[in-house]
């Protein structure tokens, strides 16, 4: 196993992190991580911080175009990782997932229309929309006891309405960590494609998977599908502060027509560090230090699923399939929102992202364990010792 897992990543004097917005003062008193903001609190692929290196070295900042080495890489990892044959002109560069979806809202939607998320979701999604002077129709997820599946009538429902033009799909699902299965996806593609709705699926997570490959959205939509997969390089490798993203568009004339919008919204080329890191973390060595990352969190997931148990009985841990985040109903446990911050993040120091942020309950809480186990193991003795206290 890398042994940088176990590494606290020290970040850097000066600078000032969104990360620091999501650590509470108590935490920095007892130093003691914050579980919020999904960002690794260890040090990056080793492979993929040498071609940062060496690109910075070598004083390659100049404009950078996606061609050559940098599709083929994105290609192999697509094939070896995904299991899923793409074209190198399928691929358009962005300047990160959001930036995309609100290109493809602008697209594809006039104002008062509307984008269809799943609940509990990205609040970003709906941001962007709201941004944008359009309107956000959220179906819930069904919630059987942690576990999440589509309320296929309600999606339908929505996807029917002439105004609703967007579908959002997370997958893995931010923040349950639930996948969908590939015959939910072809469901979806059927309901899309009756309806005239674009499906933007949002697989930023799908690298970091627990058991089989998560399906593309690109895998099963037809060559004339109002269909844009989104990957990037931010959560399997946190790259969340270099603006980047790769979209999958076969359709030809709906990728010209992003194309189009993409670069009205002021898209420029390539950050040439991005491009270094991608073609070095696509590789061989990349995907073997993905899979140990996915042991490791595992376990991680693992050990917190069993401290809930016993300290929270009641509580209802979502067993993700994919994700680096865990997802924590303490209502059942007899809490509210209230209590959760008072107990939890405020005396116990375990802060973590709460459920009004996804959309969905007060008393829900999503923890990010992309974290040094010592650390993490520390942090749940002293919410053990503020429990019991």
């Amino acid at each position: 196993m890398n042994t940088s897992f176990d590494q606290k990543l020290e970040r850097t004097s000066g600078m000032f992190w969104l990360k620091d917005v999501f650590t509470p003062d108590r935490n920095r008193e007892t130093g003691l991580l914050s579980y919020a903001g999904a960002e690794f609190e260890f040090p990056t692929c080793p492979v993929l911080r040498r071609g940062i290196a060496q690109a910075a070295e070598a004083s390659m900042f100049g404009y950078t175009l996606a061609r050559g080495k940098y599709l083929a890489c994105i290609q192999w990892w697509m094939q070896t990782v995904r299991g899923c044959a793409i074209e190198p002109d399928w691929v358009v560069s962005t300047h990160g997932t959001i930036f995309s979806l609100a290109t493809t809202i602008r697209m594809q939607t006039e104002p008062g229309e509307n984008i269809i998320m799943l609940t509990p979701g990205y609040t970003r999604y709906e941001q962007a929309a709201t941004r944008l002077g359009r309107g956000t129709v959220r179906v819930p997820l069904k919630d059987e006891d942690g576990c999440y599946s589509m309320d296929w009538d309600a999606l339908e429902t929505a996807m029917a309405q002439v105004h609703n033009r967007v579908l959002v799909l997370c997958n893995p699902n931010n923040p349950t960590g639930n996948v969908y299965t590939r015959t939910e996806i072809e469901r979806i593609a059927v309901l899309a494609e009756k309806y005239g709705v674009t499906v933007f699926s949002d697989e930023i997570f799908a690298d970091v998977v627990f058991g089989d490959p998560v399906t593309p959205y690109a895998a099963v939509a037809g060559e004339n599908a109002l269909a844009i997969t989104c990957t990037s390089l931010g959560k399997t490798f946190s790259l969340t502060g270099m603006n980047h993203a790769n979209l999958i568009i076969k359709n030809e004339m709906l990728r010209e027509k992003f194309i189009a919008q993409r670069n009205a919204d002021h898209y420029g080329s390539l950050d040439p560090l991005h491009a270094a890191a991608l073609t070095a973390a696509y590789t061989p060595e990349g995907y073997a230090w993905l899979q140990e990352l996915r042991s490791y969190v595992q376990e991680n997931m693992r050990i917190v699923t069993a401290f809930m148990k016993e300290y929270f009985p009641g509580a209802v841990v979502t067993q993700p399939e994919g994700t680096f985040v865990l997802w924590v109903d303490f209502a059942p446990a007899g809490m509210s929102g209230r209590d959760v911050q008072a107990l939890i993040v405020e005396k116990g120091c375990f802060a973590g992202d709460p459920g009004e942020e996804y959309l969905d309950r007060e008393a829900c809480m999503r923890f990010a364990l992309a974290v040094p186990r010592g650390e993490l193991e520390r942090s749940l003795r002293y919410l053990a010792q503020a429990i019991s206290g």
